[in-house]
């Protein structure tokens, strides 16, 4: 266990060391931050942490600092994204560059919407802004039914529909399924608060002198795409209107090393926690053979 708690050390100093390496190609001082959350989703908790980090960064908060946050998430709650987003704003505040090396996803999206510019390999990938739901089906308990609120239109659609073609039991049936009307009316204004994220960030800094396109962007990647996970890769991106540039060349392989590195920290971290508690149901086992268990009338056995 503990030689492979040191392979997870082994991988942090490298991921470390990789990161000061990109900092060194950078043409003016820069900072660069690895957010590096692929197998975390962004929380409250998530700006706690990058909070006390910036603090300790005395270069950064500086009119003349400069700061790169290498992105690899897939997303988290919206509005932690937003704080985050003004967060490093603060820090970076000469220039302020987002790379992606392979995924900054939904509520990651909103993240990078932040910055000066967006670097992207070749194999990076953003989403689509709609926010996600996860509620408890009050009809059916214990299941969880994910869903966008883009999807209550069609749903209501779909029901006047068959009202209309005169199947008013499947109708009916759908309306049962369906939140109670305040609660849908909440997760409607949830695509709301996505759209005025987004533009309140892409007006911030990289589309400033374009209010009407950092309208028109946020409205697209809120609305625009037909499902969650679909894929915006660099391409799409600049088709959207957002500033983006390929990862040039020098930092490609050190962006792509730190992708690589993560991943593998991600997997030694998920083997550790395996073992762990694989040993712990090992420590359990005689113990539990131990306790007097009852037989098959419910009387204990001898």
């Amino acid at each position: 266990m503990t030689e492979h708690k040191d392979k997870i050390s082994v991988v942090k100093a490298e991921i470390k060391e990789a990161v000061s390496q990109l900092a060194c190609t950078f043409k003016e001082p820069t900072v660069c931050y690895p957010l590096l959350s692929a197998d975390e989703q962004i929380t409250a908790a998530t700006v706690d942490r990058v909070f006390d980090d910036l603090q300790g960064m005395p270069e950064l908060g500086k009119d003349e600092s400069c700061l790169a946050v290498i992105v690899d998430s897939g997303g988290g709650n919206i509005d932690a994204a937003y704080n985050l987003a003004r967060l490093f704003s603060r820090y970076g505040k000469r220039r302020l560059t987002y790379i992606v090396p392979r995924w900054a996803k939904s509520a990651a999206t909103l993240l990078v919407c932040g910055g000066d510019s967006v670097m992207m390999t070749p194999a990076a990938e953003l989403g689509p802004l709609d926010p996600q739901i996860a509620e408890e089906n009050p009809l059916e308990q214990n299941l969880v039914e994910r869903f966008s609120p883009l999807h209550i239109e069609s749903t209501l659609a779909l029901i006047r529909n068959e009202f209309e073609e005169g199947n008013s039991e499947l109708a009916q049936g759908l309306l049962q399924r369906l939140q109670l009307p305040i609660t849908l009316g909440r997760f409607a204004k949830s695509i709301e608060i996505g759209k005025q994220y987004a533009e309140k960030l892409l007006s911030s800094r990289m589309l400033k002198d374009n209010p009407e396109l950092a309208r028109e962007i946020s409205h697209r990647l809120v609305e625009d795409y037909t499902d969650h996970s679909f894929c915006i890769n660099i391409d799409e991106t600049r088709e959207l209107g957002l500033a983006v540039e390929d990862v040039p060349t020098n930092q490609l392989e050190i962006v792509w090393r730190i992708h690589k590195l993560a991943r593998r920290r991600v997997n030694l971290i998920a083997q550790n926690r395996r073992r762990e508690i694989e040993q712990l149901l090992k420590d359990l086992a005689p113990s539990i053979e131990r306790l007097p268990f009852g037989n098959e009338f419910g009387e204990r056995d001898g």
